[in-house]
């Protein structure tokens, strides 16, 4: 005869300061609270309906990770990311993705294959479109895809709060048309080494994407009005 008791199971939650955090974090790196802006730990917790704690810590941990600056012992101010923080972080993506990928090309399957081609074809379509929005998305599925491909936990978390960070440069210099097509010739080549396991090849192509991002934000900030 079947159980017919009652199971209660009670999902443990993640600690208030750390939701907090993550909703900050995500909206600083997207864009959606823009560089500047002021915050203060009263009103976000007023806004939030909680305590002012959690909001705290939150706040300190992020100005830790230099994405805010205390100001006048009474709040916040988004840290504007500079060309010396996009050179940085252009550098150290470079060496995450490359043992991402390092570790993938011996690991990735036919799942993940098909997964990177059909992306390709989204992001020609993109493209062909002028839908540039899209291809952001779809660009950032693309590496998404071969760091999981690692299955290296450490690098999969570290390559995609690299991608995020990169994600405010591309926020504020817009991505062109011709960046958006030098990048999709440069996925096509390494899904293209991927497939022959040249790992040599592959990390060159992504070297070489990599630090052709890097010079178009370059270039776009240091000509912005």
């Amino acid at each position: 005869m079947r159980d017919e008791r009652l199971t209660l199971k009670i999902e443990k939650q993640p600690p208030l300061r750390k939701i907090v955090y993550e909703r900050l974090r995500e909206a600083i790196l997207t864009g959606a609270i823009p560089d500047g802006t002021k915050l203060y730990e009263s009103k976000i917790a007023e806004d939030l309906g909680i305590s002012r704690t959690p909001v705290r810590e939150a706040l300190h941990a992020l100005e830790r990770e230099l994405l805010i600056n205390a100001f006048d012992k009474v709040g916040y101010e988004v840290r504007d990311a500079d060309l010396e923080d996009l050179e940085e972080i252009s550098e150290i993506r470079r060496t995450v993705e490359t043992l991402a990928l390092r570790k993938a090309i011996s690991r990735i399957g036919e799942a993940e294959i098909r997964a990177l081609e059909e992306n390709l074809t989204e992001s020609q379509k993109a493209v062909a479109d002028y839908n540039l929005d899209l291809f952001v998305q779809l660009d950032a599925q693309f590496h998404r895809i071969i760091a999981a491909s690692s299955r290296r936990e450490r690098l999969i978390r570290m390559a995609d709060t690299l991608r995020k960070e990169m994600h405010r440069f591309v926020n504020r210099t817009k991505l062109n048309y011709l960046l958006a097509q030098e990048s999709l010739r440069y996925h096509r080549e390494i899904v293209g080494f991927l497939k022959a396991k040249d790992y040599g090849k592959a990390k060159r192509a992504l070297n070489d994407h990599i630090s052709h991002a890097r010079k178009e934000h370059h270039r776009a900030l240091t000509h912005a009005p």
